[in-house]
């Protein structure tokens, strides 16, 4: 879809860029075609087809489910502004192999639990379902990607009279869609199995998070719904308004390169979002206060090590460094990039404090 004009394209180099630019001023040509002519490559827009291409390329060497986190850079060829940049990075954990709702479950939970620990303390949690909403329309009378305007538009454009009121006549019992519960809308529905999979979710996270935060059904949240085949979620903070994490099944992406389908559900945190939500609202987050540089003189690696080893079982950060001639000097720098201590191995294992 619209994804496509959000990558960044990188042109041919040398000969190759000069080929082809020779070719397009013989053979005249405009749009995607004459990019696909001058250029080759491009920039990662996320992080789950790179994930997709790999399994399908070891699919024989992994255990299922297999279980991934990473977190890299990604490139959006958009206008910048506040919440969207061109360059930033992404946190994702995925599932792949397993068609199990307890996936999501797991994700959900993962995810939260994450951006507990690092101040995010007001949020609660969305589910949708692609399957769900899709039956919903087809209910109605209409087709899912008919669906674009409010009634007089709907009328304008000629769909049945009677889908026109079912379907307005559902939405006008409820102030917003936020507000239509899942038995309202299961009760009109022929399938129940997509209704059916959302309750189980939410009532297995709110039971395991321990009222936490709050998980609710919004038949509204409709992200990426070209790209996802079911379950649909999003983290919406409440303090600060607005969605910081994201994700759900995609089943269907991985089969584009096996040629079969294969089960997957994953959910993404944006860093940066995050980050300047903490820093512009006073969040308190976890400073570097546990790191160690363990100071040693030439000769003295291994017992550097085996002291590094030890306070790194306490959980603290260590870093080794052979002795500088200006120990003083050094000390001060170590201090300003936010090191609590030092050990002198010549003098022990004990930390000396800044």
């Amino acid at each position: 879809g619209e994804n496509l004009n959000l990558i960044f394209k990188i042109m041919k180099r040398g000969d190759k860029l000069e080929k082809a630019v020779s070719s397009l001023q013989e053979n005249p040509k405009t749009g995607t075609a004459c990019e696909n002519e001058i250029a080759d490559m491009g920039l990662r827009y996320d992080l789950t087809l790179p994930l997709s291409r790999y399994f399908a390329n070891n699919k024989d060497k992994l255990t299922l489910p297999m279980k991934c986190i990473q977190m890299d850079r990604v490139y959006r060829a958009e206008r910048p502004q506040k919440g969207r940049l061109r360059e930033f990075v992404q946190c994702d954990i995925d599932i792949i192999g397993s068609d199990s709702t307890d996936s999501e479950v797991e994700l959900i939970l993962t995810t939260t639990k994450a951006l507990k620990a690092i101040g995010m303390k007001n949020f609660k949690v969305k589910i949708n379902d692609r399957r769900l909403l899709r039956s919903f329309l087809q209910n109605c009378g209409f087709t899912e990607d008919q669906l674009d305007g409010v009634k007089a538009e709907l009328t304008d454009k000629g769909f049945d009279a009677a889908a026109i009121e079912k379907f307005i006549g559902f939405f006008g019992s409820v102030s917003s869609a936020q507000e239509i519960s899942l038995e309202s809308v299961e009760a009109i529905l022929d399938d129940k199995a997509p209704a059916e999979s959302v309750r189980g979710i939410i009532n297995t996270v709110n039971e395991l998070s321990d009222g936490q935060f709050d998980v609710v059904f919004d038949l509204s949240l409709v992200r990426g719904q070209g790209y996802y085949t079911g379950t649909v979620f999003e983290v919406e903070s409440i303090d600060f308004k607005g969605a910081i994490a994201g994700g759900g099944r995609y089943d269907n992406l991985i089969g584009k390169f096996l040629g079969q389908q294969v089960s997957a559900v994953g959910f993404s945190i944006g860093f940066e979002r995050i980050f300047s939500i903490l820093m512009q609202n006073g969040v308190e987050t976890k400073a570097s206060a546990d790191k160690i540089a363990v100071m040693y003189d030439e000769g003295q690696v291994k017992e550097a090590y085996a002291i590094a080893e030890k306070y790194r079982a306490e959980g603290k950060v260590c870093s080794l460094y052979v002795k500088p001639k200006k120990m003083g000097k050094f000390l001060g720098k170590l201090e300003e990039r936010g090191y609590k201590g030092f050990v002198n191995v010549s003098n022990g294992d004990e930390i000396s404090l800044f």
